[in-house]
């Protein structure tokens, strides 16, 4: 009877610790999908929905609408598979207590303002963003031309 005892405490003294792990993991999995639905999901929502509205637009209202049915399926196909892949990959390389904290600074209404901000396609903040960066492009665009010997999309003379 002693030893069923003994056989008994140590059968569960091992396997606390694989069930805390197991649970951590899930805890861990839970708050990673919680994080990459507050930023990566929110904003490619945003942004996709924009880009939808822009293209339907021009379209026929039956057109508008079944290319709105079948690109949103699609989107919450790819939604499943980001929020999976994404999740479990910030599941293993941060600890629990580091998503949490993410998570902590994603609610905190001061830093919502401020995403808030960035992301409104009317503000000041978009808009020199935007000149800064088509700047940029124009730059390299030019650049690569001349890399070239002209302009882009124009053929070299011989």
């Amino acid at each position: 009877m002693t030893r069923l005892l003994a056989t008994l405490c140590l059968t569960t003294a091992l396997a606390l610790p694989l069930a805390a792990r197991a649970d951590e993991a899930a805890d861990k999995l839970a708050e990673a999908k919680t994080l990459v639905q507050k930023t990566v999901i929110k904003n490619l929502e945003n942004g996709f929905t924009v880009a939808l509205e822009k293209t339907v637009a021009p379209m026929k209202d039956e057109k508008a609408d079944a290319v709105r049915k079948e690109v949103r399926a699609e989107f919450e196909n790819q939604r499943g598979i980001m929020v999976e892949g994404l999740a479990k990959e910030y599941a293993d390389k941060f600890s629990l207590a580091e998503l949490k904290h993410i998570n902590e600074i994603y609610d905190d209404k001061t830093y919502q303002k401020f995403q808030t901000m960035n992301a409104d396609p009317s503000s000041t903040v978009t808009t020199i963003s935007q000149n800064a960066v088509t700047k940029l492009i124009n730059m390299l665009t030019i650049a690569a031309a001349g890399e070239n010997g002209g302009p882009a999309g124009m053929p070299t003379p011989k």
